[in-house]
């Protein structure tokens, strides 16, 4: 053997410890620090988790973004009603094994997952490329104790859910950002009402705005465009267990979000790839009939006709 091979065995001995995690993930050895510039990326290049100042904002908080998109666009946050207010944060797993955000040197997180973990073993964060972050038990044959899906901010992707683990009590809305500067938790809401007739409603505060109607077994009754050759797969699941609503697109080269923003709605945004721009497809409420209560009780309200009136009276100015 000659020296320059030996020279790269060696060098390869040595240095594959600190080379043997995963890009994609967080571990006991690998943590991620802000001052650092940090991130961990899906396998497939397709999100990336890390810090971020959002807007003109200087505050630091941790989140999950598309990583190829060039316009900064953050699916989830976890610290948004604790912002970093340096660069000293650093997300690692803490002595308990869990997932946690630390600032600077003290000793109590941030933020963090929060769970009991039973039995001795490691644990570890990996992000997917659905944008779910996951919590993950090595010695439990892998079973994820925690994931970012279940604890949704403003955005639903594929695969998310809407309403409510039955066991464990747990709700899963969508809730807006306070502005697009601050990602703590907004007046908007997007969520499941439980009861024998389920359905989607959205909320400024306490009150209803608008509301999907019940479901009949393949749609919600007050979205008829979900019957005319729909983009999306859906499930409704009614169990003992749980209650809850998820879609997927059925073109995945599609590139979306449904956001639950400030101004009041819900869009269904998409990625240009042309424009390398996000366009907004469609929005709920789509049209002032679409608001809770707007006509009253027993109201009868036609969108075309409020269409016409409002062209009339634009006529007269």
């Amino acid at each position: 053997m000659n020296s320059v091979n030996w020279l790269i065995r060696m060098l390869l001995v040595f240095f594959l410890p600190y080379f043997s995690f995963s890009a994609d993930t967080i571990t006991l050895d690998n943590s991620i620090q802000d001052n650092n510039d940090q991130v961990i990326v899906s396998a497939g290049n397709i999100f990336a988790l890390g810090f971020f100042s959002p807007g003109s904002s200087t505050n630091r908080y941790v989140g999950i973004w598309y990583y190829q998109i060039p316009v900064k666009t953050v699916v989830w946050v976890a610290n948004r009603d604790n912002p970093i207010n340096d660069s000293s944060g650093i997300l690692r797993i803490d002595a308990g094994g869990n997932l946690a955000l630390f600032q600077g040197n003290q000793t109590l997180p941030v933020w963090s997952t929060n769970i009991s973990i039973a039995g001795s073993g490691s644990t570890f964060a990996q992000i997917l490329d659905s944008g779910n972050l996951v919590f993950i038990q090595k010695n439990n044959g892998n079973a994820v104790l925690w994931q970012s899906f279940g604890y949704p901010t403003n955005t639903w992707l594929s695969y998310m859910k809407v309403g409510f683990n039955l066991r464990t009590g747990l709700n899963q809305a969508y809730t807006s950002w306070k502005s697009s500067d601050d990602p703590g938790v907004g007046n908007i809401s997007f969520r499941m009402n439980p009861g024998v007739s389920p359905q989607l409603v959205l909320y400024k505060g306490s009150i209803p705005v608008w509301r999907s109607g019940t479901w009949t077994g393949k749609m919600w009754s007050g979205l008829p465009e979900m019957s005319r050759n729909f983009l999306i797969n859906v499930s409704f699941v009614d169990t003992d267990d749980e209650l809850s609503f998820s879609s997927d697109w059925k073109d995945s080269s599609l590139i979306a979000r449904y956001v639950t923003n400030e101004t009041g709605v819900t869009q269904r945004i998409l990625w240009n790839n042309a424009s390398q721009s996000w366009i907004i497809s469609y929005s709920i409420p789509n049209d002032q009939c679409d608001f809770y209560g707007h006509c009253g009780p027993n109201g009868y309200c036609n969108p075309y006709l409020a269409q016409e009136s409002r062209r009339d009276a634009g006529m007269l100015h």
